[in-house]
């Protein structure tokens, strides 16, 4: 009853700190960096972009400092000076250049006049993947050398003629004579040390000064564009016509709009503004009325559906488009006969299936919700569970990135279903689970002025806001606004500028969709004054977007407020204080019990056996372990294994589609060979894995995966399943698979960079989870434990080893603490190539001081 009841005293604190930490996670979104964009060579020299840090007085450094700051590159031929850091009294200027070179993006730090110091090569589709990329440029004074590191790409270091004190002057872009500029983008720029760092967050939206993160102004820049009103301002890309009706998608994965009739096709690409046209071979054999139509990534593949004809019809009414050769398929001709105009549509990936809800049809409404099997080929009826929804139309669902339920929200409708009754604005939120059917009701917002129904397309990307566009659609010439709603208690918001619309027919209507790469919201918005011809617009936000209050919540000026700062600087000490009172709180607590296990004497959880028979390991060495307890990784030739695991990368899902996997292998050979070369790696990897039980490779609907039955294990596949349940991350089994070694070690091919850091990136966020509960928990040794466990992932993470020699520390373990230095500066030597900053004696005594 005790514990009890210190649970509950305490928990007054924990909600305090709980409303803090909220309190920090909805800070604007224009406190985070936002950036400015460079004016490159393709204009007229007075109109490049120069940026000037320290025009004034510059920082001046004795030992060790770096440049940090985030680029963007364009896929274009661009090139030119990124930086130059200049030092006037050494007369000494070190600059970055930026060239294309065979679809490489090459930089080159140079010793200005003198020599080439460092040259990179990083595939620029690989950069162009990433968006924003960080670089660092670190200066080692004492020791007359020089580091990049770019994209996360192994560092490079030089020797270089350098002397201390050096006052570093920073320039991007046009530089007194060094007119080469290349197009860029720039965030979150900052210069320093350990012990002095100024910090230029980039999100002024208007004027010509730059502000470090608290205010003051330290430079100037010229013809730059602030990227925060990318932010709010919509960019309007292009604006596409069809003279017959037509539809319209986005395909997140070619970053394309497909703008489609029945004999032709016109796709822009929004990352690069190109735009062509296509006529088919074939026309659509689905006659369009609607044109309602979606992506399915894992076929590239576009799908055409249609559910009524206002006159007989007995053709196709689904058909799909090859992305690739673009010829059209016939897939169903099962004809629905119900008109749904304006309804809900949510593509089910994992299940391929389209999901339908709602829609208005023959002066009813309609709360059905309807399923089309992309693997049957056949509609059906969903049988829904729990809330009831009334019958609606201009609704619109999405499906969430988190918990990957289907929410629906608001349109007009009313309970009997009937139009002659009358209508009403709903301004409600549901949940649908696909799996068991289940609906629930969220919340209902009450809502008298400026009525507007949502448009196609919820974007749901994380667990605390829906966005959606809105407009009234009963003004023929009105605005869509983008809002976002809270998905707890349906707080809401608007964000940005304003679309127009012309809504004066039934075919008009917009979509928008969320693209997690670009980090941009894309809206269509295709209208018509005759349900026929059409024409459709396509524009872009910045993601996350911010209201017009944010846009001006940095200062244009050195003598403006700045609240925004103000704001997090208050909740920053908010949540130092609410952790303070609950640390101190707690410390009263457990007074009594402040005998702490000594280091020594922890519990070492002894570490599972490995299987010895059906064993595959990723972890380490790539080994396979058959059924009769044999080796065999030797008869699994360096293809064999890229094979195997993107087969199993993908079996999460619905597998990898043989055209990926012969794109992603076999990218150079013509498609006939490269089948060929697809199928005999098939087939021998098939052969191998039948030297194992409980492990066989399927082949379905043109996606092969991977399966696995109880009887073979595989560490990759085990630690996902551990994390994915909530496995402490100290959990013997998880110890055991990461001392194998690195993951996938040796295979160093760029298609599983992703893999890669998505694995380590997990590991890390848990372990660094682990750090912090242990540290406010004043549990030395599990803080120990979770440091060692972590420098197995990241050998030369910092914060692992800071708070490792702090928990030695506590405990009074000098002696250990040494041998764990001194594991640490070895492994940092090996792969930085120098000496960590400090010896033992200086970073143990800084722990004393903590």
């Amino acid at each position: 009853m005790r514990s009890l009841d210190m649970r509950a005293d305490r928990t007054p604190y924990i909600l305090f700190s709980l409303f803090i930490l909220s309190s920090l996670l909805h800070l604007p979104a224009s406190l985070f960096g936002q950036g400015i964009r460079f004016t490159g060579s393709s204009q007229p020299i007075e109109k490049r972009t120069s940026a000037s840090f320290f025009s004034e007085a510059a920082f001046t450094f004795t030992d060790r400092f770096a440049l940090d700051f985030d680029l963007q590159v364009p896929n274009n031929s661009s090139m030119g000076y990124i930086v130059r850091i200049k030092e006037e009294d050494q007369r000494s200027i070190i600059n970055l250049h930026y060239e294309k070179e065979e679809g490489d993006a090459v930089f080159r730090l140079n010793e200005e006049g003198k020599a080439n110091l460092i040259t990179l090569r990083i595939p620029l589709q690989q950069l162009i993947e990433q968006h924003w990329f960080p670089v660092h440029i670190a200066y080692e004074l004492r020791k007359g050398h020089i580091e990049l590191q770019i994209g996360g790409k192994a560092a490079q270091q030089a020797k270089v003629p350098l002397a201390a004190p050096y006052t570093a002057h920073v320039t991007f872009g046009r530089s007194d004579y060094m007119i080469d500029v290349p197009s860029f983008s720039l965030r979150n720029f900052r210069i320093g040390n350990k012990e002095r760092e100024t910090v230029f967050p980039l999100r002024e939206s208007k004027g010509d000064k730059l502000h470090n993160a608290a205010g003051e102004v330290m430079g100037k820049v010229v013809n730059g564009t602030w990227l925060l009103n990318d932010a709010y301002h919509w960019q309007k890309h292009t604006q596409m016509r069809s003279s017959s009706t037509s539809g319209a998608t986005y395909d997140a994965k070619t970053k394309s709009i497909y703008y489609f009739n029945r004999d032709s096709l016109a796709i822009y690409e929004v990352q690069t503004g190109q735009e062509r046209h296509i006529r088919f071979a074939q026309p659509c054999p689905v006659e369009i009325k609607l044109g309602t139509c979606f992506i399915a990534p894992e076929e590239h593949r576009l799908y055409l559906y249609e559910t009524h004809y206002t006159t007989p019809y007995d053709g196709p009414t689904v058909a799909s488009l090859d992305l690739e050769d673009f010829s059209w398929r016939i897939e169903s001709r099962q004809y629905l006969q119900r008109e749904l105009n304006h309804h809900a549509a949510s593509y089910l990936s994992d299940s391929r299936q389209l999901m339908l809800f709602a829609g208005y049809g023959n002066m009813v409404y309609s709360n059905d919700m309807l399923l089309y099997s992309l693997k049957d080929k056949t509609w059906s009826k969903a049988t829904m569970q729990g809330d009831s929804i009334f019958p609606r139309y201009f609704t619109s669902s999405g499906q969430s990135a988190v918990d990957h339920k289907i929410y629906i929200f608001g349109g007009m409708g009313n309970e009997s279903g009937q139009h002659i009754v009358g209508r009403k604005y709903f301004y409600d939120l549901y949940s649908f689970d696909p799996r068991t059917g289940k609906t629930s009701k969220l919340w209902d917002v009450e809502r008298k002025d400026s009525p507007f129904v949502p448009a196609r397309g919820l974007v749901i990307p994380d667990s605390n806001w829906i966005y959606m566009l809105g407009y009234p659609e009963h003004l023929t010439h009105s605005f869509i606004k983008l809002r976002r709603f809270a998905l707890q208690d349906g707080r809401h918001e608007t964000l940005g500028d304003s679309i127009p619309i012309y809504s004066d027919r039934i075919s008009t209507h917009a979509n928008l969709y969320f693209d997690p790469n670009l980090h941009k919201l894309v809206a269509l918005v295709q209208e018509s004054d005759d349900d026929v011809r059409s024409t459709v617009s396509v524009y872009s936000l910045d993601f996350p977007a911010i209201s017009a209050a944010e846009l001006d919540a940095f200062p244009g000026s050195g003598s403006r407020s700045i609240p925004g700062l103000v704001f997090y600087l208050v909740g920053a000490a908010g949540l130092a204080l609410a952790a303070f009172l609950y640390w101190r709180y707690r410390g009263v607590q457990h007074a009594p019990a402040s005998a702490v296990v000594p280091l020594e004497a922890a519990p070492s959880a002894s570490l599972p056996q490995q299987a010895t028979v059906n064993r595959i390991n990723l972890f380490g060495d790539f080994t396979v372990i058959d059924r009769r307890g044999l080796d065999i990784s030797h008869l699994f030739s360096a293809r064999l294994q890229q094979v195997f695991c993107l087969l199993l990368f993908h079996s999460a899902h619905t597998g990898i589609s043989s055209n990926l996997l012969t794109h992603l292998l076999w990218p150079d050979k013509p498609k006939d060979k490269a089948k060929t070369s697809r199928g005999v790696a098939i087939n021998n990897l098939r052969k191998v894995l039948s030297e194992l039980n409980g492990v066989e490779i399927i082949y379905d609907e043109g996606h092969y995966r991977v399966v696995f039955q109880s009887s073979c294990s595989c560490d990759y596949w085990r630690l996902q399943q551990l994390l994915a349940d909530g496995t402490s991350i100290l959990h013997p089994e998880i110890l055991t698979i990461l001392q194998r070694g690195e993951f996938l070690l040796g295979m160093d091919d760029p298609i599983f960079d992703k893999w890669k850091h998505d694995t380590e990136s997990r590991l890390i966020d848990r372990f660094q989870q682990q750090l912090a509960q242990s540290r406010e928990e004043k549990d030395w040794p599990t803080l120990f434990r979770t440091a060692e466990a972590l420098v197995m992932v990241d050998a030369i993470n910092e914060l692992a080893f800071e708070q490792g020699l702090y928990a030695l520390h506590k405990e009074k373990q000098e002696a250990r603490a040494r041998l764990f230095y001194k594991r640490f500066t070895e492994n940092y030597r090996r792969l930085m190539g120098e000496e960590y900053g400090g010896g033992f004696e200086e970073v143990w005594s800084r722990l004393v001081m903590k």
